[in-house]
């Protein structure tokens, strides 16, 4: 092969970047649904009531309560369904306690930062109705199996190390640390391994460590999971995830638009690499 024929192979031809954008697009129409959707809106808005931890109450809550998953105030707790069961033991926190003076307008300031003693519940001291919970779809098939061999192997010969492994902090399907290191939760179905990969190849092949420093979260994975969709779409791999995935990330029309080029370029060049081009026929077919 000439260095002519590689480039040109290596080029994504006008028909496969307008199969691109049109994927986005529908992309996008199923993320805008996803965000407007009940079960995301009570999920998000239950979300909002949960304590936000700071560094120093993290530790406490640590010390106190290693095995503590979701807490949240007691009244909190009972504007979710639940209640605190009779006798359980409070988490300590500090919860600022601003000393406010008036000026001579007659406005409101801060003169001096106090930390009162305030106490939050585990979940598991709850009882009630059900939390809500965003649905995940699972992706099987006997085929899935097979092009998750193919994708590992397309990430080893790109010089990317893959590992399964039984369980990943905070119960990830994947990770990825810009160092050529990616991890995978062995224990989801095939299909939904195959998407994962091939977000976590895009993440070491779009996001170094310089990126991932200087990149916000919404744009690294607005950019993996949307390569990974439009790669999944030339491979017929069902995505049913990404748009709730998306949509809990706020990524919306707009962002996807303003991080278009980078997509495209990493969905064309993950085509080529896991489904190579044969001698005379164009990418676009392949992707068909």
């Amino acid at each position: 092969m000439t260095a002519e024929t590689a480039e040109k192979r290596a080029t994504p031809t006008a028909a496969t970047l307008a199969k691109i954008d049109a994927w986005m697009q529908r992309l996008a129409d199923e993320t805008d649904r996803a965000a407007q959707s009940a079960e995301l809106t009570r999920y998000l808005t239950t979300l909002s009531r949960f304590y936000t931890y700071s560094a120093r109450n993290c530790i406490l809550i640590a010390v106190q309560r290693p095995d503590a998953t979701r807490v949240a105030g007691y009244r909190a707790w009972q504007a979710l369904g639940r209640q605190v069961k009779k006798g359980a033991k409070g988490i300590a926190i500090l919860c600022p306690a601003p000393i406010t003076a008036k000026t001579d307008d007659g406005e409101a300031i801060t003169v001096a930062l106090h930390f009162r003693t305030g106490y939050v519940f585990d979940v598991a001291d709850t009882e009630g109705g059900d939390l809500p919970e965003v649905t995940v779809h699972a992706v099987t098939g006997a085929r899935y199996g097979a092009l998750l061999r193919q994708l590992v192997g397309v990430a080893e010969r790109g010089g990317l190390r893959v590992r399964f492994l039984h369980r990943l902090p905070d119960d990830a399907n994947g990770m990825s640390y810009g160092d050529g290191r990616i991890d995978l939760c062995a224990n989801r179905p095939d299909g939904n391994m195959c998407k994962t990969l091939i977000h976590e190849i895009a993440h070491e092949r779009l996001h170094g460590v310089t990126e991932r420093a200087t990149f916000t979260t919404r744009q690294l994975e607005c950019q993996a999971e949307a390569v990974a969709y439009g790669v999944c779409q030339a491979l017929a791999v069902p995505c049913p995830n990404t748009p709730t995935y998306l949509a809990l990330y706020r990524i919306d029309r707009a962002t996807l638009a303003a991080n278009l080029d980078a997509i495209r370029a990493g969905v064309a060049a993950l085509i080529q690499e896991i489904t190579p081009t044969p001698q005379g026929r164009d990418a676009e077919d392949i992707a068909a």
